[in-house]
């Protein structure tokens, strides 16, 4: 009897034992098998990772073989206007060339997502100087007609029929219009969307930069610039060191404007914030919904461009706006307000 108790009982340790080691295998199994699937994804995310890196490349190759050729064509078309053409037709030919470097500058703003931010402002820069030259051919083809006083028309004379002048470049019907006015802007960037752009100290020292049709960018501007002027940016974030001269902020909505400057104005802005370094009294017009508060941006280098600047670090009245469309001396202009220290952003 003792001797079958003995064997039953060794029976259900070998069963015991058997059951552990199935166990065990089970496990290491489980643990190689998710050991390859992790390999396997792994593999998988590389794979993906090159094909991306390929596609962009191939994108920016494409896009620059592209711009290359249509810009030559742009520059071949300039270099054979001459005066032999009629004037009509030379008006024609030149507002022709215009389009023709606005569809450059949108090939450029729809490949963004394949060119870095060094490119993109590259490219911008050649369409820009290659608009520059447009204008200048045609100025010397086409002079402005010079003031002169007329003598007094008689009354019986017709008045001659004058036909209405060609539009200029920002009346040009086109699908990416260059603003009148870029021209006198050093550097900058223009119609972008979902973009991080950098301008550093030896692009933009002692330039006026334009930031112009922005949206969802953010911009950071190292080095102390003459001036910047912001023109429709849209939910923008626009960092920049000490500027020497005035900022001006245009049409801009739900954007953070962290500056330094001498003197800035603030014009049909609206729900915008501005982390302040102002050496004069702030003035906003036609403005609404704008708060303020201390600038706080630093970077390296920073020290330096402000004794370049000549700013007064230790002058900051960042808290004193003057507002335009507020006449009462009696009561606070409702559109403008000191952000909360608890809602300040505390770093950037």
């Amino acid at each position: 009897m003792a001797t079958t108790t003995n064997q039953q009982g060794h029976q259900s340790d070998v069963g015991v034992f058997a059951s552990e080691v199935d166990e065990m295998k089970e496990r290491i199994t489980d643990k190689l098998q998710r050991r390859q699937d992790e390999r396997v994804a792994k593999l998988e995310e590389i794979k993906t990772q090159r094909e991306s890196a390929t596609g962009k490349q191939e994108n920016a190759d494409y896009f620059r073989s592209n711009f290359t050729k249509e810009k030559a064509a742009i520059e071949n078309r300039l270099a054979a206007v001459s005066n032999n053409v009629d004037k009509s037709a030379l008006t024609d030919l030149f507002d022709e060339l215009v389009t023709d470097v606005q569809k450059l500058l949108k090939f450029v703003t729809e490949s963004t997502l394949s060119l870095t931010s060094y490119q993109i402002r590259k490219f911008q820069d050649e369409v820009y100087s290659l608009y520059a030259d447009v204008e200048a051919k045609r100025n010397e083809l086409i002079p402005k007609k010079k003031f002169a006083f007329k003598g007094r028309q008689k009354k019986s004379d017709k008045p001659k029929q004058v036909d209405k002048p060609k539009a200029v470049v920002e009346e040009v019907d086109g699908p990416a219009k260059i603003p009148k006015d870029l021209l006198k802007f050093q550097c900058g960037f223009v119609d972008l969307s979902d973009s991080d752009m950098t301008l550093k100290s030896d692009e933009i020292q002692a330039k006026d930069v334009g930031l112009t049709s922005l949206n969802s960018c953010t911009v950071k501007l190292f080095g102390s610039p003459n001036a910047i002027h912001m023109n429709n940016l849209k939910n923008c974030k626009v960092f920049s060191g000490p500027v020497p001269g005035s900022i001006f902020v245009d049409n801009c909505q739900d954007c953070t404007i962290v500056v330094s400057c001498q003197q800035l104005r603030v014009h049909h802005t609206t729900a915008t914030q501005f982390y302040l370094h102002v050496t004069s009294r702030a003035i906003i017009e036609d403005t609404s919904g704008v708060g303020f508060a201390p600038y706080n941006w630093s970077y390296e280098g920073q020290e330096e461009d402000f004794q370049t600047s000549q700013l007064d670090r230790s002058r900051n009245s960042w808290d004193d706006v003057d507002d335009f469309n507020w006449l009462a001396s009696d009561k606070a202009s409702p559109n403008w307000s000191i952000i909360p220290p608890e809602k300040r952003v505390a770093s950037w």
